[in-house]
């Protein structure tokens, strides 16, 4: 009984202690409501006014973009920091306030007047014959327009001091991308432009990255700029800042730094470069003073690349230009002149020069010359004589008399040799060194006979096998594929036209890069290997981050006698009665080669009054036939070492055109690099 009152007792006190602490939590709850209640009705207003007036803001810190080096580790593009006046575009100024601001500034920022300001700023006038006239902007409004770079400390001072009556204008420090003065590979190296007009061109690669860029920076577009983007480009940076209401910083509160991109060492050498495109330069003009069907040959496109790796030593497209114009952006002018030596003629289609002349003048002279792709002509003959020893259409022992005109199909169609020539009896290794088109159009006759309609499909594998017909992979952009023209032949005129007049090599235009892979492809006896632009990449300390090793891309299995005989045939082809013997007499190394002159009819359109719709149309007509020079080749013939191929467009017979060049560039190579085992 005693101890069931005791416990009555204890529960009573607990249920007073609870009720005090409920109490207390419900007082406490009841405050803080309260609070937040004043807070929210009675000093929201003041907290709202404070939080208006302050903000964050972020400030991107551009990434530093890498380097580009050749092999040797000799600078060909780079950054340095440059003062530039810029101008910001802001809603409230008018026409009149862009002029008023052009004519303070014109004293100011030296060597420059408020036309030239004006067109700067893009802000939809220009200033022509003392007024103001509507143009088209060129640029986004929101982008900041450079003004001018590399301003004096004067400027400087003066923009900074005066900047609250020059609305819009400021000094900033920006990295200019600066490239070699020697232009070294420019073609190949590319150029940068401002992100905004890889944007405003529609470029899958810079739309998708968007958010990754400022509109201002860097980006390439071309060349190892372009392909290695992602590599160069570094990360960039950010301070976050917090701010009042007039914008000024109130505090730091974090700071991201931004990373260096890497930097890009090219397999290029710039002595092997230079000197190759040195002696371009002063050889072309002597061929056309001398060689009367060379007379317009004004570019030339030459890659030199190493047999065993794949590496690309030399690559030069000329004419060439300085890729330095693209800093501020070209004028009008200024493109109108460089259009013609800005594309890459080695990988893709280049325009023929047609400078001097400019506007309807240039276009109507650039339709009576061919442009950097141009059929291959005799250099196919190795790969003709590969497909007929593979195909089992000759022997190695084969035998065959060659008259000078071969009749084929009915015995009305026929092919000529080269000036009618007659070279009696031929072995394959003969042909190739006499560059016997009857020979091959034998080839071409029996495996039409044998394959009919799968003639073309047996032939374009040969093609793609060596490296024709095909991109080759070297990581640049834009590279062309070149033309089978034999297909279309097929489809036209059957399997028999078509494997004839492709077996001597007038059915496929090939590009500079593909015949460099093609010769490498026989001099390594099937191997094919990527041509490759970039040797390592690295970071700001010069450590290796990436290294490239040579890539097989297939291998054409074939007996070695085979790819002997087409070995010996291109010797024989630098050797008395080979069409290459006076480019090459006198080296203390064997060289391997076949040369090409390619013919190619030139159409060019023409206008015309359709008497049956009243309309003006356009037709073709044909203008006249020219010959390229080409060739390809590789050396010394026995450990080869170096593989290279050049083309002239109208340059004429390839033995004196692009034969020419290719012994510079062994020498260039030899003298730099050393060609052979004991150099």
């Amino acid at each position: 009984m005693v101890n069931q009152e005791i416990k009555e007792k204890e529960r009573a006190k607990t249920a007073v202690r609870l009720n005090i602490v409920l109490l207390l939590v419900f007082l406490a709850f009841s405050l803080i409501i309260l609070r937040l209640a004043n807070i929210q009705i009675f000093e929201g207003s003041e907290y709202a006014k404070v939080t208006a007036e302050r903000s964050y803001q972020t400030e991107p810190i551009p990434a530093a973009r890498g380097n580009i080096y050749d092999r040797n580790g000799r600078l060909i593009a780079h950054n340095r920091a440059s003062f530039v006046a810029v101008f910001r575009e802001s809603e409230e100024m008018s026409k009149a306030d862009y002029l008023l601001l052009a004519e303070k500034l014109e004293p100011v920022l030296s060597g420059m007047d408020k036309a030239t300001l004006l067109k700067r700023m893009d802000v939809g006038y220009a200033y022509e014959e003392g007024q103001l006239v509507e143009t088209a902007r060129l640029t986004p409004k929101y982008v900041e327009k450079e003004l001018k770079r590399d301003l004096s400390s004067q400027e400087i001072a003066y923009l900074a001091e005066h900047r609250s009556e020059l609305p819009g204008v400021s000094a900033v420090t920006r990295p200019v991308r600066v490239y070699d003065s020697e232009q070294v590979a420019v073609q190949a190296v590319g150029y940068v432009r401002p992100f905004y007009v890889a944007d405003q061109l529609g470029l899958d690669f810079y739309h998708e990255q968007k958010e990754t860029y400022l509109p201002n920076q860097m980006v390439g577009l071309d060349g190892v700029e372009r392909s290695y983007e992602e590599e160069l480009r570094g990360e960039n940076g950010y301070r976050l800042y917090l701010v009042g209401a007039d914008q000024t910083a109130l505090q730091q509160v974090k700071e991201v730094p931004p990373k260096r991109g890497n930097d890009v060492y090219l397999t290029i050498d710039e002595r092997v470069q230079l000197q190759v495109r040195d002696y371009i330069k002063e050889f072309l003009p002597q061929l056309r003073r001398t060689i009367p069907d060379a007379a317009n040959a004004k570019g030339a496109y030459a890659v030199a690349m190493e047999v065993e790796t794949g590496k690309v030593v030399a690559m030069v497209s000329y004419p060439e230009y300085d890729p330095n114009v693209w800093v501020d952006g070209p004028d009008q002018a200024t493109y109108e002149q460089i259009q013609y030596a800005v594309t890459n003629g080695t990988i893709r289609e280049a325009p023929y020069d047609v400078r001097p002349k400019t506007g309807q003048a240039a276009v109507e002279e650039n339709y009576k010359h061919p442009k950097s792709i141009v059929p291959a002509g005799s250099v196919v003959k190795p790969l003709t004589v590969m497909l007929g020893l593979s195909e089992q259409l000759i022997t190695p022992d084969d035998r065959w008399m060659d008259s000078g005109v071969y009749h084929y199909g009915k015995g009305s169609d026929r092919i000529r040799n080269d000036g009618g020539h007659a070279y009696g009896l031929l072995s394959p290794e003969r042909a190739i060194q006499k560059s016997s088109n009857t020979y091959m159009a034998r080839i071409g006759e029996r495996l039409a006979d044998r394959e009919g309609d799968k003639a073309s499909a047996v032939l374009q594998s040969y093609y793609h096998a060596f490296g024709l017909g095909v991109r080759t992979g070297i990581d640049l952009p834009g590279e062309s594929d070149g033309t089978e023209d034999f297909l279309v032949m097929d489809e036209q005129y059957g399997p028999l036209a078509a494997m004839v007049q492709a077996s001597f090599g007038q059915q496929v235009r090939t590009t500079a890069i593909q015949l460099a892979q093609y010769v490498a492809t026989v001099a390594n006896k099937g191997k094919r290997l990527k041509p490759q632009i970039v040797d390592r990449l690295a970071d700001e300390h010069g450590e290796t981050v990436r290294d490239f090793q040579p890539e097989v891309i297939n291998t054409i299995e074939q007996p070695d006698r085979y790819w002997d005989i087409l070995h010996e045939g291109m010797v024989l082809v630098t050797r008395p009665g080979g069409t290459a013997v006076n480019a090459f007499a006198g080296l203390p190394y064997q060289v391997a080669a076949k040369t090409g002159t390619s013919e190619q009819d030139i159409y060019v359109p023409e206008s015309y009054h359709d008497e049956k719709t009243g309309k003006e149309k356009t037709r073709w007509r044909k203008y006249g036939r020219i010959t390229n020079g080409v060739i390809m080749s590789f050396a010394p013939a026995d450990d080869p070492k170096l593989a290279v191929a050049v083309i002239v467009p109208e340059g004429g017979y390839g033995g004196r055109s692009a034969a020419v060049i290719t012994r510079a560039i062994y020498e260039a190579y030899d003298k730099h690099i050393g060609l052979r085992s004991e150099d």
